[in-house]
């Protein structure tokens, strides 16, 4: 989970979800009518504009799980608010991300566990990959485990319980990893961190690896997992800013 910078909508795809609010047919829904809010949003609302929208502002990346998404069926436009529970947001682009299809689509396998959107349905979260100081709080370990430091309850309940970021653990055996595999893929992704900071040898300074976190940051597509990434190169330049180096 990284953090995610709203960019904002060209005005063509502005202005057709303003005319779809401003309309006598979205006015008449009562709020409480879902069934009538999701049929607007999946015929009249500009889905698949946005949803391109969405994965570019997110440089390819699942909002939750940090997987690759692409404009395709794999992926969807997830509602922060679930759609069921405000009306107005329902069509409201800064309550929407791109997120992966939380392996709902695979089959053939016996134990295939969903998360992200898959897993939390209509269930309302407080942990928001829009809130900067929240994802501040977001940190990984080796194992590719995604925990917050310091800890914040409301989130781990959020990250291990209703979007299943850490897989399903039961006592006495390692997190068993969803179908998804992104708990290994998140535990290869920090040693990618570690072989670029083993890299620079003698020259790794802060100035050295801030360059790279710099680069990273800049990519316009940026490899899965990046949060991880940058997660581990930062706390080595804070270090080494502490050292004076």
């Amino acid at each position: 989970m990284i953090y995610i910078s709203k960019k904002g909508l060209p005005g063509s795809v502005k202005g057709q979800i303003i005319s779809l609010r401003k309309s006598d047919r979205w006015k008449r829904i009562p709020g409480n009518d879902t069934k009538a809010i999701r049929s607007i949003f999946d015929n009249e609302f500009p889905k698949a504009e946005v949803k391109r929208f969405l994965i570019h502002e997110q440089h390819g990346l699942c909002a939750y799980c940090m997987r690759r998404i692409r404009d395709d069926g794999h992926s969807r436009v997830e509602h922060f608010v679930p759609l069921s529970k405000d009306k107005d947001k329902a069509i409201d682009y800064e309550n929407m991300l791109g997120v992966c299809d939380g392996s709902e689509q695979i089959i053939g396998r016996t134990e295939n566990l969903l998360c992200c959107d898959a897993r939390k349905g209509e269930e309302e979260i407080y942990t928001n990959p829009l809130d900067k100081t929240q994802m501040d709080k977001i940190a990984y370990d080796k194992r590719g485990r995604i925990f917050t430091n310091p800890l914040d309850a409301n989130m781990e309940k959020d990250i291990n319980e209703v979007l299943l970021l850490n897989g399903e653990v039961e006592p006495g055996r390692e997190s068993f990893d969803p179908s998804t595999e992104f708990i290994r893929g998140r535990r290869d992704a920090y040693l990618r961190a570690n072989n670029m900071l083993d890299s620079l040898g003698r020259k790794c300074s802060s100035a050295a690896v801030k360059r790279i976190i710099d680069r990273i940051q800049s990519e316009e597509i940026q490899d899965e997992y990046v949060g991880v990434i940058l997660f581990r190169l930062n706390k080595k330049y804070k270090s080494l800013v502490r050292q004076g180096l």
